[in-house]
């Protein structure tokens, strides 16, 4: 006999993970009995990404919070054993929603310095670039063996001309590199363990959400600043 709790979290597992039945439940019941809860569980994941809106809305503009609750709500529903074509299409579709709703937003950017008009978003890119790629050579000199490994000195050179066109835009531009820095020590320490990638690919999705992270950081202080 099933209880409750243990169908709600058969329902769950069904939601989140597309296997129905967690270990201790009877497999014969379970798809059957759990399917009531299954609403609940899609009322727990709009309630969720309700709240990945209103959190994200209070930083960001509305076009932004809403891709970025989207985006929630999916990682919520994605299955881990999703195939590879498929999770690559739904993060380049979101990573691409992200980049552009949040460079319209820094379009209207006001620069602390003298800059002809729509010069700012392209100053901002730069920075958001090089931040990214710099980034991206920290991992390799701390992950990579062989040829490709970065010595320390080159490591030190790469973070002062990576961090310099960040540090021209003044606060906003630091506080980006601090987002972008957290970016990456989030993906390499909890996120990409979990995933089998290639290296080369493990440096790519680094650099792009790393980037990423630069945009909304520089534009969640510019909101405000």
């Amino acid at each position: 006999m099933n209880s409750p709790w243990q169908l709600f979290l058969a329902a769950l597992r069904f939601v989140t993970q597309g296997t129905p039945a967690p270990p201790g439940i009877a497999h014969t019941a379970a798809p059957h009995e759990m399917s009531r809860f299954v609403p609940v569980v899609g009322a727990l994941v709009g309630l969720m990404g309700a709240g990945a809106y209103w959190g994200a809305a209070q930083i960001w503009p509305t076009s932004v919070a809403v891709v970025l609750s989207l985006l929630a709500t999916v990682l919520l529903t994605t299955p881990r054993d999703v195939p590879r074509a498929r999770f690559g299409a739904i993060y380049w579709v979101f990573l691409l929603l992200t980049k552009y709703n949040a460079l319209m937003a820094l379009s209207a950017a006001n620069m602390p310095f003298a800059i002809p008009p729509f010069f700012a978003l392209g100053s901002i890119m730069v920075a958001a670039h090089a931040a990214s790629r710099t980034l991206v050579v920290s991992v390799m000199a701390t992950e990579t063996t062989g040829p490709l490994r970065v010595t320390a000195g080159d490591l030190c050179i790469a973070l002062l001309v990576g961090s310099a066109p960040a540090a021209l835009l003044g606060i906003p531009g630091l506080i980006a590199l601090v987002s972008a820095i957290v970016v990456r020590l989030c993906l390499t320490a909890y996120v990409l363990p979990k995933f089998q990638f290639p290296a080369h690919e493990r440096l790519d999705i680094i650099q792009q959400l790393t980037e990423v992270g630069f945009y909304l950081g520089a534009l969640a202080s510019w909101k405000y600043i």
